[in-house]
């Protein structure tokens, strides 16, 4: 048997996941472009989900299943060192810690691989 060590894939880097679920309000957008001008973040996702009893109060009927509405999944993908950093900024950012603002969790990944705009990309128009 033969080692293929160099053709494996690319090194990967230790990094950590951070989920946030958001209101269908625009937060994910903003967050999004300050993530990309102020930490320089690209590896950034955001995507529409149903939540339930995520981001307000539960409620209905015994034996019936709460309504559920639009909210945002937004997935940050980070380096391990600047994981802790990171979610407290988003935290602050997103206003987590207002009625309904959303919720966040942080998971440890085995690894992602580096991904860099080229030089000269244009942002996107909001």
């Amino acid at each position: 048997m033969t080692d293929n060590s160099e053709n494996s894939a690319p090194h990967l880097e230790a990094c950590k996941l951070i989920k946030i679920i958001l209101p269908d309000d625009g937060t994910d957008r903003r967050l999004i472009k300050t993530l990309r001008h102020d930490r320089g973040i690209t590896r950034v996702d955001t995507v529409p989900v149903r939540a339930v009893a995520a981001l307000q109060e539960a409620k209905t009927k015994r034996g019936r299943l709460p309504e559920s509405t639009l909210a945002r999944l937004v997935t940050v993908v980070v380096k391990e060192n600047e994981a802790s950093n990171l979610f407290d900024y988003i935290y602050q950012m997103a206003a987590i810690n207002r009625p309904g603002g959303g919720m966040m969790f942080l998971e440890q990944l085995i690894g992602a691989t580096p991904f860099l705009l080229p030089e000269g990309v244009p942002d996107e128009n909001d």
